[in-house]
Order: C-alpha cells, then sequence, then structure tokens
C-alpha cells in the first residue's frame, strides 16, 4: 500500500548521532530536511539511547556551540585537563596538560544517551524538519534533477523526492551497498568492552590511554566522579571477561589498568563491540553523500571517529549555505559541483586521521624483539619535545587542518 510522496530539499538516511547533528546543522540552513530511521523515534530522547561515551575535541565543542546546542549540554560534559600515555610493563610515558596547550580543557566526555537526547528534541519540532520513522530505505534513484527514495513504514510505502541524500547509516550503510561502493574492511580481530565505573581516588579531569598487550586501555573522566573503561581486548579475551563475576572482572581491570587512580570500585553494565575500520573506496555518486562511520569507521583509540563525523557535518552545511547564498534562485546543492567540493575538503582529514588510528594499533599492537623497548624510548622522547606534542595536541582537538567555519567558533554566514 502505498502513500503520498514527499519533497524535501535534503534526505538524511540514518538518525544516529551524526544525522541527528546533521539535521541540527541543517536547520540553520534555509532547507527542508527528512530524516529516515529504523528505531521509533521516541527511543531517540529516552535516557536508554546509548550507553556509551563520547570525547569531544575541542573543535567539536565550538560546532555544537554554534548550533546552539552546547547550553544544554555544558551541565553534562566533563573537560579533559591532562592525558597520560603509557604502555603495560614499559618505561616511558607521554603527557599532555590543557595548560602547557594555552587551552582551558583538550576536551570533554559526554554520554551519548545524553547527547542523543539533547540532538533530537532539539530538532524534532523544527519546522523545516520531519522524520519517517520507525521506517526504512527500500530503493533509491537518480537523475540530473533528484534523488527519488522508496520509504517503507508499517508495511506502507511512500516516495521522497530530494535534491540531495546523505547517508549517515553507518558502517555497514545499505546506501554505500547500493550504490556498488565498495569499502576496504580492516578487522583487528578485536572488540571494545565498555563499562563505567568508580575509582578510589578522584580523576580530576585525568584521561589514560594505557596500551596492553591485548590493545588500548582508555579511563575517561565521567561526571559524579566516574569514569569511563573503553577496553579493548581480542574476542576469546572479550567473551571471557565480559563473563566475569564483577569481583573479579575489577581484578582483571586492576591488573591491566594498574593503581594511578587507585583501585577500581562499583562497576556498572557492560557492553561488547566488535572493532574494524572500514573505507568507502567513494565519498559520493549522484546527488548522494556518504558521512560519518558510512565513508569512514576507526578504531576508537584517540576517540576520533564522532568528531571526525561531526567535522563532516560542518563541512557539508557549510559548503550547502554557500550554495543557497551564492545563487539562491539557481543554486542546487544536490550538483557534481557541491559534491566534488565537499569531497576534495574532506579527503587530508579523513586520511588523516584514517592513518593515525590504525597506525597507533599496529604499531602498539606489534611484538617483534626489542620493539617494545623502542616504544618505550619514542614515547619518552615525544614527552620531552613540546612540539611534538602540540601537533599532536592541536589534531586530537580538532583544530588543524581546513577547518569550516563553525568549527572555528563562526556562523554559517
Amino acid at each position: 500500500m502505498s502513500q503520498a510522496s514527499v519533497n524535501c530539499d535534503v534526505l538524511i538516511v540514518g538518525g544516529g548521532l551524526v544525522g541527528l547533528s546533521l539535521a541540527n546543522a541543517l536547520s540553520q540552513v534555509a532547507v527542508s530536511c527528512v530524516l529516515v530511521e529504523a528505531r521509533n523515534p521516541n527511543l531517540l530522547q529516552q535516557q536508554s539511547f546509548d550507553g556509551r561515551v563520547t570525547a569531544l575535541a575541542n573543535g567539536s565543542k565550538g560546532i555544537l556551540e554554534q548550533l546552539g546546542l552546547w547550553g544544554h549540554l555544558r551541565e553534562h560534559a566533563v573537560g579533559i585537563h591532562s592525558v597520560h600515555i603509557g604502555e603495560q610493563g614499559r618505561f616511558g610515558a607521554a603527557r599532555i596538560n590543557a595548560a602547557d596547550e594555552g587551552v582551558d580543557v583538550l576536551g570533554y566526555t559526554l554520554e551519548n544517551r545524553v547527547l542523543g537526547k539533547v540532538l533530537w528534541q532539539e530538532v524534532a519540532n523544527h519546522p523545516r524538519f520531519n522524520c519517517i520513522a520507525p521506517a526504512k530505505l527500500i530503493s533509491f534513484s537518480a537523475d540530473t534533477d533528484a534523488i527519488v527514495a522508496t520509504i517503507e513504514r508499517d508495511d506502507k510505502t511512500c516516495s521522497v523526492a530530494a535534491k540531495l541524500m546523505i547517508a549517515a547509516d553507518g558502517a555497514n550503510s545499505f546506501v554505500r551497498r547500493a550504490l556498488g561502493i565498495s569499502a576496504r574492511e580492516d578487522d583487528y580481530g578485536q572488540q571494545a568492552l565498555i563499562v563505567n565505573c568508580t575509582t578510589e581516588m578522584e580523576h580530576k579531569g585525568r584521561a589514560f590511554e594505557r596500551f596492553t598487550k591485548h590493545g588500548p586501555l582508555a579511563v575517561l573522566p565521567l561526571s559524579a566522579g566516574r569514569s569511563s573503561i573503553v577496553w579493548t581486548l581480542e574476542h576469546p579475551d572479550a567473551s571471557r571477561i565480559m563473563a566475569l563475576g564483577d569481583d573479579q572482572f575489577r581484578y582483571e581491570l586492576q591488573r591491566s589498568f594498574g593503581y594511578r587512580l587507585g583501585k577500581f570500585r562499583r562497576v556498572g553494565s557492560r557492553d561488547l563491540h566488535t572493532l574494524r575500520r572500514v573505507r568507502s573506496d567513494a565519498l559520493s555518486d549522484t546527488r548522494t553523500l556518504l558521512i560519518g562511520n558510512a565513508a569512514l569507521s576507526v578504531h576508537p583509540v584517540a576517540g576520533q571517529g564522532f568528531n571526525l563525523a561531526l567535522r563532516d557535518v560542518a563541512t557539508i552545511t557549510e559548503i550547502i549555505a554557500d550554495e543557497i547564498s551564492r545563487e539562491p534562485q539557481q543554486g542546487d546543492i544536490g550538483a557534481a559541483r557541491v559534491l566534488n567540493r565537499y569531497r576534495q575538503w574532506r579527503a587530508y582529514d579523513q586520511r588523516t586521521v584514517a592513518w593515525f588510528t590504525h597506525g597507533l594499533i599496529r604499531c602498539f599492537g606489534m611484538t617483534l624483539p626489542g620493539l617494545g623497548i623502542l616504544r618505550g624510548l619514542g614515547l619518552a622522547a615525544f614527552d620531552l619535545a613540546p612540539g611534538a606534542k602540540r601537533l599532536l595536541a592541536r589534531h586530537t582537538m580538532g583544530m588543524s587542518g581546513h577547518l569550516p567555519r563553525l568549527a572555528r567558533g563562526l556562523g554559517l554566514s
């Protein structure tokens, strides 16, 4: 059974954090937007939206601030004042401090359930926004003037015609596969065990990245004195540790991390997420763009994934705003020149983050004789090189490269 068709400027496929961020950004521009999401929209504003934690770079905070969202998020965010990087059982460590970099904080942590709730609530009632959910994209076709998508909802279908379709539907992107765009995948053979906990000592805004023989173990500061653990483990170990009782789990965690925060105390519920890098061979097709994990999904080490995606969002929103302002009557936001500008702008940032995160995992995962000593020497040397630390800090803070206006604290116009 078919319903009437819907016309819009931009069709967003995927209503996770990236899709909702894009919808919020586009609400600042004179375009109409339809979002298609598989989940019930009521779930997007509930506290159970997501149990994970996002590390927000300073550049990302600037984007959210310019979109009028930071005021609703500030009280839930926790500043990261320092990062300690080390390797289990090895000498040598690197420390990056906000004061040394001339900033108040290096970044923030924010629980995804809070971020998702605010993103949804702020855009849900916007007059140029329409959400079709729970629903799924069935098919689509593009011509020189528009892209037309068939959407299924409650055993009925409707047609959505848009000037541009943007896929924010994750690493297993249906849109990417339907376009016939291939993707290269690096399976790390690892899973991330994610759990929130309390510690004997206050974290005082300190974050830790500890490389173990199984993979990196990140400890991030959270509100109410809690810390978020992102513990990378090989598949057999992940299953074993996931099944442990709380006391034995704390013992294993303590043995891997050490006592820089004293003893681990209360631990919450645990989640497992398979880790892989997925790189799309193309970012666009006729009137279609891939952003976020649909374009590039990276290892969570260094917390770059959502920050990279938010720069995708800020970039395409700026390009659309420029296209409209330059040619308000003749402008075409789905034209090839728009897609080409986006691809060229984002290529360097995506390559750099993909190389950086993948390189860290490969470097600290190698077990060749003597390599551990070299890594320790490298970390010690890095710690004594303020110029190198400044370059890394600026990159991880989202403050390097060709940044969109929103990331530089500027408006879209």
